[in-house]
This record gives structure tokens, sequence and C-alpha cells, in this order.
């Protein structure tokens, strides 16, 4: 099953899928602007919560407890400082981002003091926006569920989503299966044995189980994701950042 998706011709497109499956509350009086950044995070997130103050922007975080938290600061009856000081009497995990109308070096530190975990300047432009957002939503986990196969190839561990080439990819189980155990041991080299007792356990699968796997995966994601070593085995070939730390 193939999805398109939409880039805005970003080059780095992983922030974008990253991004995809969240939820965001967004808190913002001032209805021209909150209308423009509401339909741009509309395109970028899974689920989108507005709300125009404080305590309303309190009340529906508690109902939808979003991923990520983006509210302006000077806002009637509850401004952003004390919605920013409930959330984190109660919950220092969720990413918060502080939308500002000035440089407020002052404002920003007693932000800082908060836990927050980035701030952005109106007028704010596209490209600031993702950067600032996806950064904090990676701060958020320890181990990033989006895995960076190579430049046009990314995969999503919490969905079992690929988005290969601006379109996503759903593999079979057992495809599936065989992408996550060599992602598991890129480190090495997996023999045909190897994989056959993980993905069969005690099953005997025909003599060409494995080859077909892994030519079913080729046609789906690309001819150079799986590597094979004649005589030896299958590895996977990765360009994520965090699994070339792991191999020193």
């Amino acid at each position: 099953m193939v999805i398109r998706i939409w880039t805005q011709g970003l080059t780095v497109q992983s922030n974008l899928l990253m991004m995809k499956h969240k939820s965001i509350l967004f808190v913002e009086d001032d209805l021209i602007v909150s209308t423009h950044i509401a339909s741009t995070l509309q395109m970028l997130f899974r689920n989108v919560y507005c709300a125009q103050n404080g305590e309303e922007g309190f009340n529906m975080y508690e109902d939808s407890r979003p991923d990520i938290v983006l509210t302006d600061i000077q806002m009637p009856r509850q401004d952003g400082m004390k919605l920013i000081t409930q959330i984190r009497r109660i919950d220092y995990a969720t990413p918060i981002v502080i939308l500002t109308g000035y440089d407020d070096k002052h404002l920003i530190l007693k932000a800082a003091n908060l836990a927050v975990d980035g701030y952005l300047i109106k007028p704010v432009e596209f490209s600031s926006l993702v950067k600032t957002l996806s950064q904090a939503i990676k701060r958020m986990h320890n181990t990033p569920n989006l895995i960076t196969l190579n430049e046009h190839l990314f995969f999503n561990r919490d969905t079992k989503e690929f988005y290969y080439n601006n379109a996503i990819y759903r593999l079979s189980t057992k495809e599936l299966e065989l992408v996550e155990l060599l992602i598991d041991n890129h480190h090495r080299i997996l023999s045909k044995q190897a994989i056959e007792l993980s993905l069969w356990n005690r099953d005997i699968p025909c003599e060409s189980a494995v080859k077909n796997l892994v030519l079913r995966i080729r046609k789906k994601l690309g001819d150079t994701l799986i590597f094979s070593q004649r005589g030896l085995g299958y590895r996977i070939n990765i360009n994520d950042a965090r699994y070339f730390g792991d191999m020193g």
C-alpha cells in the first residue's frame, strides 16, 4: 500500500515524517496569528488542539495529553508562564516551546527555568517552526523512533511504516520481522540459518524462504537496503548516526 505524503520541498524529510504521527497543543490569543500557524500545524501533525488562553489551554492539555505544547506568553485570563507552571507540576516529559512577539531575554530565561525546550519569535518562518518543534520532540525520546536507513528511506519503529521516496510503505509480517532483525544486528552479518531460526523458530521453511523475503523487500524498498555476502549471510545498510555510534 502506497500513500503520497507532502514535504514542502524540505531537504530534511525526517523532521516532517516524525511529526506526522504526533499531536500538538497550540495556545495563542491573537486570532490572525493563531489561524495562520494552526493551518501550518495541521499539515505537520496528526492532531492539532487549539486554545486561546492559558486556562483553556490547560483544560485541553488534561483532556488530550498532546505530544508537544506550543504556547504564547502574553495572553488574557491566564498567561503562558502560568500554563507552563501548571503543566510542569505534573509533567516534566512533554516538550514545551514558547512563542513570543519580541526577544525578551528575561522572559526567555524565566521560561528556561521551567524546563522549556525552545522558543520562537513572531513572525515565525516555516523552516524555524519545523526545526524547533522537531528538535523538542526528539529530546523527549531517549531512543528516537525514526531510523534513517538512507537519504531516501526512513523507518518508524512505532508505526512500523517505511517512508521511501516521499511515500509510505507497509511490509508483510515476515518482511517486517526480517528488517527489524537486521536492524537490531546491524553491526554484523546474519547467516541464513540464524535468520530462519529467529523468524520461523522450530518450523522448517522452504530452502529459498529467506532469499525470497529479501527479494520482496528489495523490490519495495530499494536494491541497496540489504547486502548479501555469498556463503555468509545478510546485513542491512544503515546510515543512522545512532547506529554508527554503537559500532565503535
